[in-house]
């Protein structure tokens, strides 16, 4: 009896932590900041992790969720602006601040629109209970904060919650959806998968899931096109001719003219079938992990990701990255087809909640590219990511992380404001520390799109090399 009611309190222990969700949350404080104000931060960056974790695993894009959040608060607090503006005597786009004025203006500008995002939406909704776990600061960097909170969701609240923000608004239409699929073996070769030739492999599994798109996107994309390296050529050209501005941009006073000019030449340039067209760039991992000769069975690991690509607005409107499956098949029947059938079905489940979202997708604003160099892990591109987004608050900055191959990673970034707002943002993360390991440095601060994660030992030295010390 006493075994049987042990059993019952852990069962129901492990149930009830599994049912919690933990949220991190990052903000970078300014001298002066109240505690209150700070908590409430912490709060609400750790709610919108723990949103963005549930919402994926209700099949929604948490992508599509954020942007018609921001879309939306940003019309709610274009009003609040506005007044604040006409209190400080800016009556134009071309009104000029300077001095101390300046400086309280965009004080008092950060905190008012700080404190009524962590208020608008009323995400906390969502948490029938929560407790936080830790919160602490830097001690080489005070003013960079953390807090982890562990929270019961209510998932119905959450999905209404989602519906609410994307429901409505205009429809979108797309020419056509351009699939992309790249295969990556390690460790074996085609023959392991029982065929002998590539094509003999991948084109079935194209075919089928160019099927797929055609059957769930109905309606909303009219053409589905699996591409050819020529076309590849020309996607990847497009998505370069706005996103990469930021390399050139030795003169930050020139960026905005820049920027204007680059874009202006890539929509005089698109091609009629690019406009209003999705990309999907789907890879496909797969490693050999063991060979029974005995009992002729071989097995392998699946794993993959994808990128969604709007060609119109130019920004990774979804991503997902495929939950590796492990998986043993007879080396004497249906090896090709029972492995085609798994990897098949990996993204597929995902793409479902894209049939739901495309149709709402929202154009994006300017992005710029910024590249990270020397992170030893994706955690600390994650941390760097989280410092962007919580500093840039202010300025609706958003970032995705485009690709992260070594030591090296390309972060798009999406920003509202002026030139010097952008630089000042990249600059305040001079300093904060990385994962516990790396710190965040900048070899040149004019140029501030590099940004360099060195070991925190050795980031003194390198400040007093460079003069910076």
């Amino acid at each position: 009896m006493i075994t049987l009611v042990l059993f019952l309190v852990l069962s129901f222990n492990v149930s009830a932590k599994d049912d919690l969700t933990n949220g991190e949350g990052r903000f970078v404080s300014r001298d002066g900041d109240s505690l209150t104000f700070i908590k409430k931060q912490l709060l609400y960056a750790s709610v919108r992790d723990i949103i963005s974790k549930e919402l994926s695993k209700l099949g929604h894009s948490s992508e599509l969720f954020w942007a018609k959040y921001n879309e939306k608060f940003d019309t709610y607090f274009s009003a609040i602006k506005e007044n604040l503006d006409k209190s400080y005597g800016i009556t134009t786009e071309d009104t000029v601040l300077s001095g101390k004025k300046k400086e309280r203006y965009d004080n008092a500008l950060r905190t008012k629109k700080l404190t009524i995002k962590a208020r608008y939406g009323k995400l906390q909704k969502i948490m029938s209970s929560y407790s936080v776990k830790k919160m602490s600061r830097s001690p080489q960097f005070p003013n960079s904060r953390y807090m982890n909170i562990q929270a019961k969701v209510n998932r119905k609240v959450l999905n209404e919650m989602f519906y609410e923000f994307t429901r409505g608004g205009i429809k979108r239409m797309y020419k056509n959806l351009f699939v992309t699929v790249d295969f990556s073996m390690r460790e074996m070769s085609w023959q392991d998968l029982g065929v002998e030739l590539e094509s003999d492999f991948t084109s079935v599994l194209k075919e089928h899931w160019k099927r797929w798109f055609e059957d769930k996107f109905k309606g909303k994309i009219n053409n589905v096109i699996i591409t050819s390296s020529s076309e590849e050529e020309k996607l990847e050209s497009h998505l370069k001719m706005l996103s990469e501005a930021s390399t050139q941009l030795n003169n930050i006073s020139n960026l905005e003219g820049d920027l204007q000019r680059d874009q202006e030449r890539a929509i005089i340039s698109v091609d009629d079938e690019l406009k209003d067209s999705l990309w999907m760039k789907v890879k496909v991992n797969v490693r050999k992990i063991s060979e029974d000769q005995t009992f002729k069975k071989r097995t392998f690991d699946f794993g993959g990701e994808y990128l969604l690509f709007d060609l119109k607005s130019n920004r990774l409107a979804s991503h997902y990255d495929f939950i590796s499956e492990e998986a043993t098949f007879s080396t004497e029947k249906d090896l090709s087809s029972n492995s085609a059938s798994l990897v098949y079905r990996l993204p597929v489940a995902k793409w479902e909640g894209l049939v739901r979202d495309i149709s709402h997708f929202p154009l994006g604003r300017k992005s710029f590219r910024v590249d990270v160099v020397g992170a030893s892990s994706v955690r600390q591109i994650d941390e760097v990511e989280k410092y962007l987004s919580s500093i840039g608050l202010t300025h609706s900055l958003k970032v995705e992380i485009d690709s992260f191959n070594r030591d090296r990673a390309q972060l798009r970034v999406f920003f509202k404001g002026s030139s010097e707002d952008l630089k000042g943002t990249l600059l305040r993360t001079k300093g904060l520390e990385v994962d516990n390991q790396k710190t965040i440095f900048f070899q040149n601060e004019e140029n501030p799109f590099l940004i360099n994660l060195v070991d925190k030992d050795g980031s003194t030295q390198i400040m007093k090399e460079n003069g910076q010390g």
